[in-house]
């Protein structure tokens, strides 16, 4: 059987602030993010359908986080809750979820892996 990584990526700007050892008030980032998926390829030869992940990513991740004061979303807004929040949001509506990567900077990302 084989096997194949397949990646799909997405951007969104949103806003977060930190309070304690972070400490910063609101600000904005371009958000770009990474979501990773493996497994067997179908009879048709292909993992998954990118027009059918693009649209899940564009309807469930990009619309709903453009615009919006992550601090708000979550309870701590960091790069990591993020990745674990897309995580959770994509890991019920598609399978073979392998992983998410997301970039706050172009110079620094986190990747989740579902707890692995």
């Amino acid at each position: 059987m084989t096997c194949v990584y397949q990646t799909q990526t997405g951007a969104f700007t949103a806003g977060h602030s930190h309070k304690g050892a972070l400490n910063e008030s609101l600000h904005s980032h371009r958000f770009v993010y990474e979501i990773t998926f493996y497994g067997p390829l179908n009879e048709e030869g292909f993992l998954l359908d990118f027009r059918v992940v693009a649209q899940l990513l564009k309807t469930h991740i990009d619309q709903r986080l453009e615009g919006t004061d992550l601090s708000v979303l979550l309870t701590n807004p960091t790069t990591e809750e993020l990745a674990i929040w897309i995580y959770n949001q994509i890991n019920p509506l598609l399978p073979h979820l392998f992983s998410v990567k997301v970039a706050e900077e172009p110079d620094r990302w986190i990747v989740y892996q579902g707890g692995k």
